[in-house]
């Protein structure tokens, strides 16, 4: 029986260092139905030599001029000819069933249109640090939208398979505005649409190193890029009918964490109609560990006043609330020292339930 052909689409910028290990992992793959789509983003160094190095005709390689990663796996999604589409960055590599495992699935599970698997996150010699699956305590299968807008469960786009026609039949690809966790991004739309399966085999390695974009941008530009997503988010029919337990942990991450600094951003928050529909001892809750966060980086005094304020407002029966209030009575480096020491004490509840935007 003829198998289907994957197409594993390879964005590339002056990947040189480890380019030939990924193609090499897509080489000893045990499903051979493959084309591979290397789309070289105007790379300066000798990625272009690596590539040419290998002389498989399944191997495609296409310069572009530098338009980011984005543009670059559009353009590989305009060139797969697949039936199923799955990423791999340069840095990266396959296990060796990395495909077998996932087409299997697919072909046994029509119902399911994208699944996914486990995979290492390892240093930049490869030593093994932990696996994706750490991140969930088990996995999310079927609907998982309300899942994934709290945590990006499949640690990297190369551990996710789709059907082509996903693409095509829901208009689904990669936005442009979005240079950072722009597959977070994408799998939380098509997750409005389709189901997600899950195998347990390991299909991926993740390196971390200096150069990954997660680690080489500042926090303030992740930060923009994440606001988008959540923007997107927000904006979604799905997101009113998202159980509230899972909202609150949604606003956690996102009022906390992903907006500090964008004052003006998180009142828009505190006052839009989703965020006022939580019960108000969450609502209260949620602003007061806001306003710690401030306090304990030291960081706008008036604000966190502010919000403490709000919080009250919201649920005059918050005592924490009241704690904090009194402890700024006493100035903003008394609260802050207070608040460390009940941090490292395990009291305080500055950080619970951080919602896991990293990709």
């Amino acid at each position: 029986m003829k198998t289907k052909l994957v197409s594993v689409i390879m964005p590339a910028y002056n990947g040189e260092k480890f380019i030939a290990q990924a193609i090499k992992s897509v080489l000893d793959q045990s499903y051979l139905n493959w084309e591979l789509l290397i789309i070289d983003d105007g790379s300066t160094d000798n990625t272009a030599k690596v590539v040419n190095e290998f002389s498989d005709s399944r191997i495609h390689y296409v310069f572009q001029k530098n338009q980011g990663q984005t543009s670059t796996l559009n353009h590989g999604l305009e060139s797969a000819t697949g039936e199923y589409v799955t990423t791999l960055d340069v840095d990266d590599w396959y296990t060796p069933n990395s495909l077998q495992d996932r087409v299997e699935f697919l072909e046994q599970n029509p119902d399911f249109d994208v699944v996914y698997g486990d995979g290492y996150y390892c240093d930049v010699d490869g030593k093994v640090l932990r696996e994706f699956s750490q991140n969930l305590p088990a996995p999310a299968i079927g609907d998982v939208y309300n899942v994934l807008i709290n945590n990006s469960f499949f640690g990297t786009g190369a551990n996710v398979m789709v059907r082509k026609s996903v693409f095509e039949k829901y208009q689904l690809s990669y936005d442009t505005a979005i240079k950072y966790c722009q597959d977070f991004d994408l799998y939380v739309r098509m997750a409005e649409h389709v189901s997600f399966g899950s195998i347990k085999s390991h299909t991926v390695w993740y390196r971390i190193h200096d150069d990954n974009m997660s680690l080489s941008m500042s926090r303030a530009e992740k930060n923009i890029y994440r606001y988008r997503v959540i923007q997107k988010i927000l904006r979604s029919k799905r997101f009113v009918n998202v159980p509230t337990h899972q909202k609150i942990s949604f606003y956690s991450g996102l009022l906390i964490y992903a907006l500090y600094g964008r004052e003006e951003e998180q009142l828009k928050i505190i006052n839009s109609k989703n965020f006022q529909d939580l019960p108000p001892h969450e609502q209260g809750r949620l602003i007061r560990l806001a306003a710690n966060n401030y306090i304990i980086e030291g960081c706008n005094k008036k604000f966190s006043r502010q919000l403490i304020s709000i919080a009250l407002k919201v649920n005059i029966k918050d005592l924490k609330a009241h704690f904090v209030r009194i402890l700024l009575w006493f100035g903003p480096s008394f609260a802050k020292s207070v608040l460390l020491r009940r941090k490292a004490y395990g009291q305080a509840n500055i950080s619970e339930k951080v919602a896991r935007l990293e990709y």
